[in-house]
């Protein structure tokens, strides 16, 4: 079964694929490929559709023709699942784990934050959001509240427990919502968005606690509070990760990725940055001057999200 929707973000059309969740920029019809390069996990397969309308992939290394969505075979040393949990309709995009409860929180692009148990049971319903997708996601320290940014640019908080939204959306931004964080001391949380900037906000009131930083990442996709110490970082589509005062000077500019950073993390002393890139690497800096310490190889394709153990 096959839907036709525009994005909040770009007013773009897509075409969805519900019976594979597979979304392609192009229509549907016989003779046409569906996906672009690079889209499918395994190369050297395309997406087609049939007469009858039904998704069909071709392998042309192999010269064969399949109604299953390619998968890639797991690299020797990769994790396997502990438990597959379904239930979103699209991409999830943000997740969190919660440490009291053992908990798991999804944030997807149908526009819900759901809750689960480890075995995949869902907690309580839906907390479904009217700002269109949802691009990010985090959770309190103290665990008892949600904040999520959507594609219409708005921020909205959410009480876990009671399952409701805490006041208005918050607004400031001007284009969707792609990355968050949570201050340790709960004092404050940073958004980062499409339109290049960073606002801060005072999580007691919804309110902007200073101006806006200008940050010159294109769209800013990652943004993250030092554990130790007044500052902050963030990465976007210009490859560079920046750190922040909290004030709002630059302090620091780390280069060295070969494509957008997605996702950074701090070590647990502060002392070092972790980061996480389209260019398919991870890679490890020295926080007191950017120097590049470590480059992880082995992702086929981009790398999207990372998380530390709570040792390092």
């Amino acid at each position: 079964m096959w839907q036709q929707f525009k994005t909040p973000s770009d007013g773009e059309t897509r075409y969805q694929d519900d019976t594979l969740v597979m979304t392609s920029w192009n229509r549907p019809l016989p003779g046409v490929r569906l996906d672009n390069p690079g889209y499918l996990p395994v190369s050297g397969w395309e997406w087609h559709i049939s007469p009858l309308g039904r998704s069909y992939f071709v392998n042309h290394d192999t010269r064969t023709t399949s109604w299953k969505k390619p998968k890639p075979e797991r690299p020797a040393g990769s994790l396997m699942p502990e438990c597959v949990i379904e239930g979103h309709s699209r991409c999830i995009w943000s997740l969190a784990y919660l440490c009291n409860s053992g908990n798991i929180i999804s944030a997807s692009d149908d526009s819900s934050i759901c809750q689960w148990k480890r075995d995949g049971e869902a907690v309580g319903n839906p907390l479904n959001s009217d700002g269109g997708w949802i691009g990010s996601m985090t959770v309190s320290p103290d665990e008892t509240m949600i904040i999520c940014g959507s594609a219409d640019s708005r921020l909205r908080l959410w009480n876990i427990r009671e399952g409701s939204m805490i006041g208005d959306p918050w607004e400031g931004h001007n284009a969707p919502v792609r990355c968050l964080d949570w201050s340790r001391d709960s004092l404050e949380i940073a958004s980062g968005s499409q339109d290049g900037t960073i606002r801060r906000w005072n999580p007691d009131t919804g309110r902007r606690i200073a101006p806006p930083i200008d940050t010159s990442h294109g769209w800013v996709m990652a943004v993250k509070y030092c554990p130790k110490g007044a500052k902050f970082m963030s990465g976007g589509t210009d490859d560079v990760i920046r750190v922040w005062s909290k004030n709002g000077k630059l302090l620091l500019e780390i280069q060295g990725h070969d494509d957008g950073v997605m996702s950074l993390c701090w070590s647990k002393d502060g002392a070092h940055i972790f980061s996480a890139s389209n260019d398919r690497t991870i890679r490890k800096w020295r926080a007191i001057d950017g120097q590049e310490l470590v480059v992880l190889r082995g992702h086929t394709h981009a790398v999207r999200s990372l998380c530390l153990t709570l040792n390092e």
